[in-house]
């Protein structure tokens, strides 16, 4: 709980004391997703995820474009490992790293659309490193050790590409603030995951518009662009509607099912439900972002639904 106390502290002495006010053209940003910050002392099914993203802003034909270089790892586990070990429960979703680079490039039609396509190379299996990460700093926290790697998805590097368009909605509720609706539709395919997403942000409080909103991570320009607020503070709640038709984490290898009989794979629930709850704040080089993620079952072998956090801080220059 300390970390996550000290988290919030840094981040806000960062926000509010940042004073620079000239035209930032790139950002890096750290985000970390974990259900640990619930204070629920769970550790399961999507367990923990680092991103790493820098990005750059440019113009081409007089529209914005932004480029999002990514590199982030994520792990899966079962439901309650030491419940599993001792028989309690069973092995109730596959255990999996996913370690992955991915190219996004935000091209903004307008100030209030946004679409975007993406490439992504991805691994799975002791490529991830996920297994060696997660016993590294299990074993420096002192925590119970994850003894089910062993029948982690195996060894495989695929590749996808995604699509993605978003379009605003403004309605002006008082001077200092608006309310936002902006659905978005988005699609992947590819030899690691194929789905398609419907859903839309209902946003209030003091917020840019698409194109240089801290939502989409926008709030770069190549050029001065005159903003409506000095500071970025609201609130938003953002439910989806998700078609899986495959997902490595779960199913393995797109080819082939694993010819190893310790394996353990499932298959996938084909519509999921997923609940975002967030707060994000922005002003001159700094920007953060608190989430809460509900999700439904993402394997059909999974015996409950599945919450987490995610914390984001970036860094504009």
């Amino acid at each position: 709980m300390k970390y996550f106390f000290l988290f919030i502290f840094i981040s806000y002495h960062a926000l509010v004391s940042a004073q620079q006010t000239n035209n930032y053209t790139q950002a890096f940003s750290f985000t970390n997703e974990n259900d640990f910050y619930l204070f629920q002392h769970r550790d399961n099914y999507y367990t923990n995820g680092f991103f790493f993203n820098y990005s750059k802003a440019t113009e081409r034909k007089n529209k914005k474009i932004i480029y999002h270089y990514t590199l982030a790892q994520k792990m899966y586990t079962v439901s309650n490992r030491q419940k599993t070990y001792n028989g309690e429960q069973p092995f109730d979703r596959p255990y999996c790293g996913y370690l992955f680079a991915k190219l996004t490039k935000d091209k903004f039609i307008d100030t209030s659309s946004l679409l975007s396509l993406n490439i992504e190379l991805g691994a799975t299996g002791d490529l991830s490193l996920a297994r060696q990460l997660q016993n590294w700093y299990h074993q420096i926290l002192n925590v119970f050790n994850q003894p089910f790697w062993v029948k982690q998805i195996p060894n495989e590097i695929g590749i996808n590409a995604g699509i993605k368009y978003a379009k605003g909605f403004y309605f002006n509720t008082t001077s200092q603030n608006k309310i936002a609706l902006i659905p978005i539709v988005a699609a992947n395919a590819g030899t690691l995951f194929i789905n398609a997403t419907t859903g839309a942000y209902l946003c209030f409080g003091k917020i840019e518009n698409i194109a240089n909103t801290n939502l989409f991570n926008a709030d770069i320009n190549k050029t001065t662009v005159q903003k409506k607020y000095q500071q970025e503070f609201y609130f938003y709640v953002y439910p989806q509607i998700i078609y899986q038709a495959y997902n490595t984490t779960v199913q393995g290898n797109i080819f082939k099912k694993p010819t190893n009989p310790i394996i353990y794979v499932t298959d996938v629930v084909p519509f999921m439900y997923q609940q975002t709850i967030g707060i994000a704040y922005a002003k001159n080089k700094w920007t953060g972002k608190v989430n809460y993620i509900f999700q439904t079952k993402e394997a059909v072998s999974q015996l409950t639904n599945h919450q987490y956090v995610g914390l984001q801080l970036a860094y504009k220059f």
